[in-house]
This record gives C-alpha cells, structure tokens and sequence, in this order.
C-alpha cells in the first residue's frame, strides 16, 4: 500500500467571502494571510479553524479509504487458509 495514494490537497477558503486565494509570506508563518478578494487579513491558524469541517470531511474520506484498503489486503492474505476475514 502507497501512502501517496492517501494525499491530499485541501483548498482553504476566507470565511467572509468564500474566495480561495491568500497573499502570504513564506519565510514567517506569523505575519497574518491577506484575503485577495475582499482583503480580510487573519493569523493561518484561525484560517485552518474556519475550515475545520472541511479538513476534517477530507480526513474522513482518507481514513474510509485507507481502510477499505487494509480489509482487501487481509482479506486478500487470507485466501486459502483456514481462517475467515469479515
């Protein structure tokens, strides 16, 4: 099983406006991002807390994948033996 199967890139959205594009600086995570569409300026972790459901509705989905996957792999490993995976 590839772990890179399991990425993900999440799209983070200003909570005022709903756009998804942020002016930001690289080298200081400090100095807060800048909404390019209607301008709101927030500190990154209150961002990632505005999109909290999304991030998590994403998590979700990767973890029914992953497993999904691991229950094939058992399933798969225990053809042909005594013991029955469900």
């Amino acid at each position: 099983m590839s772990a890179e199967k399991y990425n993900r890139s999440i799209s983070l959205v200003c909570p005022t406006c709903g756009h998804d594009q942020f002016q930001y600086d690289d080298e200081d995570e400090l100095i807060p991002v800048t909404c390019q569409q209607c301008k709101t300026e927030m500190f990154r972790d209150d961002l990632i807390e505005a999109n909290a459901e999304n991030i998590e509705i994403n998590k979700n989905e990767v973890i029914g994948e992953v497993t999904k996957d691991i229950q094939k792999q058992f399933k798969d490993m225990s053809k042909g033996s005594k013991w029955k995976v469900r």
